[in-house]
């Protein structure tokens, strides 16, 4: 299932990377390439199909990203010994006793 997901998220990434240079910054975009689109097959929102596209994707990429952070088992942590404390002879000093002022 994490490998299923993992292709879905990758797929995804490119066909967004794919509609983003498809889009044209200033409005233009695929409709306006088109010229006669409306005579040829009837494609008169090329740029409304762009945009659901768009944010289609984000949303698959953003399920997915959660969905496949969530399946992820956290990898174990080793635990370290803890060290048993004994009257303060383990202090700053490394064991040893500070000099006494005179």
């Amino acid at each position: 299932m994490i490998a299923l997901i993992s292709i879905l998220l990758v797929l995804a990434s490119v066909l967004l990377i794919v509609v983003v240079f498809v889009q044209n910054p200033k409005g233009g975009g695929l409709s306006s390439d088109f010229g006669a689109a409306q005579q040829l097959g009837g494609v008169q929102r090329t740029n409304d199909f762009i945009e659901k596209a768009t944010w289609t994707l984000a949303a698959v990429i953003l399920v997915a990203s959660i969905g496949l952070t969530t399946m992820m088992k956290p990898a174990k942590v080793k635990e370290q010994p803890k060290k048993e404390q004994t009257g303060g002879q383990n202090g700053p000093t490394g064991g040893q006793q500070a000099p006494q002022p005179k």
